[in-house]
């Protein structure tokens, strides 16, 4: 063995060459071995430039050339709009984020600029700060599609959309008791809407279907007293039963009778079976004001007027 200073100055030459070839510029990347820096556009070219080949790797080159876009670009969806774009770009967008279908861990080879096998790498958990806030801006691009479907259209005022021969606002975004509902419809030019037979409760209800909105709605309906019943806000009397009004289970047994006016004959339905099903509105009193119920598909049910939702106008 020579001088020790002789091995020392080799080992200090081979330590700066590599600290030298792994601080790669922002157009590189680090060959998973560390040896050498290999420029982003030679990523995937079927040429090892690494002698590792971890510039050619499977599972990297399946994503780095996505199909629809040039060779490092991917689909970038942004409010709806879609375009090619360059993967380090994708990976750094946060206002409004890229939407797309790339493999999260290339953005995490371009953050640490060092090449590695997909496998071997593990993102943090999914419920991460970064995700949550993708999911928020997810949310925010459904709500201005039900914007643009519920509460917009040339035809009708602001706030409301068309639907059939009526404009109606299905407000989304908020929830009230009913009595603030109404003074909320009243307060855009309408009231809280009230059906006029079962085609025209068909057509709301696909309306809101349609438009994948899941929320219960406060209607204009509501039962005043033992005399009046239940009525719409004009004072006409709601239709009773099917198909309007939903059914609620309870473990209780429920036996029903049934009545034949013109014998005056009343008598329990199949001897007395025992049902656990009761049609709204209910006699014992669930509520005094109906509402459209996203659990019960929608159907008309009695609930409690100081419960919490969302307002269905019709403007007048």
């Amino acid at each position: 063995m020579g001088p020790w200073w002789k091995v020392f100055l080799v080992q200090l030459l081979l330590c700066c060459c590599c600290s030298e070839a792994a601080n790669c510029t922002g157009s590189e990347l680090s060959c998973a071995s560390g040896d050498r820096c290999v420029p982003m556009r030679y990523i995937c070219d079927n040429d090892d430039d690494c002698t590792d080949a971890s510039d050619e790797d499977a599972l990297l080159c399946s994503e780095w050339k996505t199909s629809g876009c040039d060779k490092g670009e991917v689909m970038c969806n942004k409010r709806g709009s879609n375009t090619c774009t360059p993967i380090s770009e994708y990976c750094r967008a946060t206002n409004p984020p890229c939407e797309g279908d790339l493999d999260l861990r290339i953005c995490h080879i371009l953050e640490t600029q060092l090449l590695r096998p997909l496998g071997d790498i593990r993102l943090p958990h999914k419920n991460d700060l970064t995700t949550n806030l993708n999911q928020s801006q997810q949310l925010a691009n459904i709500f201005l599609h039900n914007v643009n479907q519920t509460i917009s259209h040339p035809d009708c005022p602001t706030m409301f959309t068309l639907v059939g021969d009526q404009c109606l606002s299905a407000f989304t975004v908020g929830k009230v008791s009913w009595g603030e509902a109404r003074e909320f419809c009243q307060v855009l030019g309408g009231d809280l809407l009230s059906f006029r037979n079962v085609s025209h409760y068909a057509a709301v209800i696909k309306h809101l279907q349609e438009n994948q909105l899941t929320r219960d709605f406060w209607l204009g309906g509501r039962f005043l007293n033992q005399t009046s019943s239940w009525t719409w806000l004009d004072g006409s009397p709601m239709e009773m039963g099917s198909p309007f009004w939903g059914v609620r289970r309870y473990d209780f047994c429920d036996p029903r009778n049934v009545t034949i006016p013109s014998l005056k004959i009343s008598h329990e339905a199949n001897n007395g079976a025992c049902y656990h099903y009761v049609q709204a509105p209910e006699k014992r009193g669930k509520g005094a004001c109906a509402a459209l119920s996203y659990e019960h598909y929608l159907y008309i049910l009695d609930d409690d007027c100081v419960l919490e939702k969302s307002p269905l106008c019709v403007h007048i």
